[in-house]
């Protein structure tokens, strides 16, 4: 049975009369009517008696009126605009946690991967054959009774995802914590009901629901904060996230000078790679400096950053000849508000270079692999894509490098992978960019204007003056 909308109102009054100001929120932001409001108001009624508010409101709204919620349930909207998605992706970048049903269908698919994707979680089409669901040991599985059959419409995964449910052989429901960034329980909306169950999910899921939605809250365990670990030397403490995200909007950069690690040898195209950056510096006004490499000696310490407004690497020197403290150095760098320009570009012999690239960004949890197919180019929407017009088939790109970072927005995806992403945390901004992307490509005299355009707006919006 439907609840009326006015019960409905009056119970979110009495529920918010009620509940203590310092109980984490979760807001029900789900449809009134269908399967999603079944879903719903039996979760508003079982966390009743939890450590928890509850508002059946929309992010938005809540948003706007100041009350940010700890856990956001929701289920994939065909209807949802970009700018709601990426408010969302926005409350996870936050902290915030994230209950998501994927629904059924094609165009739910679609909307599913338009949010998820960028947190490089994969959601795929299954055929939708029955099958017996089993849950994965983890501690919000722990217990639970036995689901039966399901009919799954979809697989989740990614970098960091703990199973919670499959079903032959795939998964179906899983959990990220990606610590201080946000947690999320993502799930097939086949687990929810069954033939028995269609006002209430089957009993099997309840406990696991009401588990998840505190997981996801945090109830009880504070605010995240940042692992701890060895610092540079003569360096100050790192300012702590809450720290950071209280921090305005970036500004402009106090001193316009770059710190350049690039490579300077004739391999994988960088000579033409490094004219086109170190040119487009120049345009920027931007002084250059490139330190020398001290053998046994850090190349990037707190001498070379101290006074930089900005620091550009390539992936130019393998994992042992990067000193230790420099992935620290970096972490220090872009948690003090400073900007990063990372050009991942290796082939051949020098794969061995992305380890090293790698090693350097260990601190700002991003990684690159080599592993994008060739394929169309496509722009995403931000601020530094604004105004870059592409032919509406895309551009067509060699293979070469794909980012793993779960948080940050992508500037641009070949076959729906990010091969550009930029990321902002307090005032500091990174920007990662396929050097593939900047390169000729086939049946090309030139790099494509698009893609120098997309750096010199990377450069622009990394100074603070876009």
């Amino acid at each position: 049975m439907r609840r009326p909308m006015v019960a409905l109102l009056i119970a979110i009054v009495a529920a918010g009369a009620q509940a203590q100001d310092g109980d984490p929120l979760v807001a029900i932001d789900l449809p009134t009517v269908g399967p999603q409001h079944n879903f719903g108001g039996w979760l508003e009624d079982a966390l009743d008696d939890e450590d928890v508010r509850v508002r059946w409101r929309h992010f938005d709204e809540l948003s706007a009126a100041g009350d940010a919620p700890a856990c956001v349930v929701t289920w994939s909207d065909p209807e949802r605009g970009t700018g709601q998605t990426k408010r969302l992706r926005g409350h996870i970048r936050a902290g915030g946690g994230f209950i998501y049903v994927v629904g059924e269908g094609r165009k739910h698919l679609r909307r599913a991967r338009a949010l998820l994707g960028p947190l490089d979680i994969d959601v795929r089409e299954l055929d939708g054959g029955a099958g017996a669901a089993e849950w994965v040991d983890h501690p919000l599985t722990e217990g639970s009774r036995d689901l039966g059959a399901v009919t799954a419409r979809a697989s989740i995964n990614g970098p960091g995802a703990m199973p919670l449910i499959r079903a032959s052989g795939r998964q179906i429901a899983v959990a990220f914590d990606w610590g201080p960034l946000g947690r999320a329980v993502i799930l097939d909306h086949s687990v929810l009901f069954d033939q028995l169950h269609e006002t209430a999910p089957r009993p099997a899921v309840r406990d696991f629901l009401v588990a998840a939605s505190l997981w996801t809250a945090r109830v009880g365990e504070g605010a995240p904060e940042l692992p701890e670990g060895p610092e540079p030397p003569e360096r100050p403490d790192i300012p702590s996230i809450e720290e950071l995200m209280g921090r305005e909007a970036a500004g402009p950069i106090e001193h316009r000078n770059a710190v350049v690690d690039l490579p300077d040898d004739n391999k994988d195209d960088w000579p033409a790679l490094r004219e086109l950056l170190l040119a487009e510096l120049e345009r920027a006004d931007i002084d250059v400096d490139e330190p020398e490499q001290r053998e046994g000696q850090p190349l990037l310490d707190s001498d070379a950053l101290e006074h930089a407004g900005l620091v550009v690497i390539g992936s130019g020197r393998e994992a042992d000849e990067v000193h230790w403290s420099e992935p620290l150095a970096l972490g220090w760098f872009f948690n003090g508000g400073g900007r990063i320009l990372a050009i991942p570009r290796a082939a051949g012999g020098t794969m061995a270079r992305m380890v090293g690239f790698n090693e350097l960004l260990t601190q700002l949890r991003i990684a690159v692999s080599l592993e994008r197919d060739n394929g169309r180019a496509h722009l995403a929407l931000h601020p530094i894509t604004r105004g870059i017009r592409m032919p509406e088939d895309g551009l067509r790109m060699r293979e070469g490098s794909q980012v793993w970072a779960p948080l940050t927005e992508s500037l641009v995806t070949v076959r729906g992978r990010p091969a550009a992403v930029a990321w902002q945390l307090g005032e500091g901004r990174i920007v990662v960019i396929d050097g593939e992307l900047l390169l000729k490509q086939r049946k090309q005299d030139e790099p494509y204007r698009e893609m120098v355009t997309l750096l010199r707006h990377s450069i622009e919006w990394l100074l603070g003056e876009l």
